[in-house]
């Protein structure tokens, strides 16, 4: 196969949390014989396995996944940066005439590669920790006077986004709303599906869900994390670790700390189907899917 006749293209499942999308991903690639993409801000990070729904070791043994655990909980990754690395990815897979089947996850990942995405560089780990050392309020100072534009759209206690920006701006010279305007668009074929239930029942298995992550032992995950990394660090921005983090200080009971993690993750399903909702991507019925076997 010549590079001008080589398939390019992309399966992409998405769907909202709990939506089965890892599961049917995960039966297209090996009955295919493709590979899994994660498409999950959460799933690059090592040690947060349970409430972050990583694949279970018997998936792993069947289909080689990529871009997964492959980040320290205390370090950044943003969509940019998975862009990056899941064109590196697809691009290794269609050279060796493998199926990508991209599987997520997070909305911004998803359209930021089949949409186009500014290529902005990842930050020089030096210039990190010598921002890292400056308080948010000088950070945003900083930042108003390189990049005025940026510092308005974020909001002056946002220190990741404050940081990322300004050390962009130190590393290339180049103003960070400059290069967001400045999209690169993939050369692939996506073929997009979306599995989508009714509300109530994706209510119903998100709360089945967390009840399944109870019994797994996430509070010990939790403790884990805690006893390595700080409040702060981007893993406990994913889904039900700040709840546990609550149940663990004291602040609230365990069954009170189950309750929120459902709350915030069903507040996450609708703000996922509202992304979705104006885009063209083929809807699978997940009622349907799960019936026939197909999804679990």
């Amino acid at each position: 196969m010549t590079e001008d006749s080589r398939d390019n293209t992309v399966l992409v499942i998405t769907g909202a949390t709990a939506s089965g999308k890892s599961s049917l991903a995960h039966k297209i690639a090996r009955e295919c014989g493709g590979e899994v993409i994660v498409a999950d801000s959460m799933k690059v990070y090592k040690d947060a396995d349970i409430l972050t729904s990583k694949p279970l070791p018997e998936y792993l043994e069947e289909v080689k996944y990529h871009l997964l655990d492959i980040k320290k909980p205390d370090k950044w990754y943003d969509a940019g940066t998975f862009c990056r690395d899941a064109r590196v990815t697809i691009d290794s897979l269609h050279q060796k005439q493998k199926l990508p089947v991209v599987a997520g996850g997070t909305p911004l990942y998803v359209t930021s590669l089949m949409e186009g995405i500014a290529d902005i560089p990842p930050l020089d780990e030096n210039i990190e920790k010598e921002l890292e050392r400056k308080s948010t309020e000088e950070l945003y100072r900083q930042l108003k006077k390189k990049d005025p534009e940026r510092a308005s759209e974020i909001h002056p206690n946002m220190r990741k986004r404050i940081l990322r920006a300004l050390g962009v701006f130190i590393q290339t010279g180049k103003k960070m709303s400059t290069l967001l305007k400045e999209t690169y668009a993939p050369p692939y074929d996506f073929i997009a599906l979306r599995i989508s239930w009714e509300r109530e029942q994706l209510y119903s298995r998100i709360n089945a869900r967390v009840d399944r992550m109870c019994s797994m032992g996430i509070e010990d995950e939790t403790k884990k994390l805690l006893s390595k990394y700080s409040l702060e660090a981007p893993v406990f921005e994913g889904l039900g670790y700040k709840e546990m983090a609550s149940y663990i200080s004291g602040e609230i009971s365990f069954e009170k700390a189950v309750e929120d993690i459902k709350k915030t993750t069903r507040n996450y399903a609708r703000r996922q189907l509202t992304w979705w909702r104006n885009r063209k991507i083929i809807k699978l019925d997940g009622s349907k899917l799960k019936t026939a076997g197909v999804i679990n």
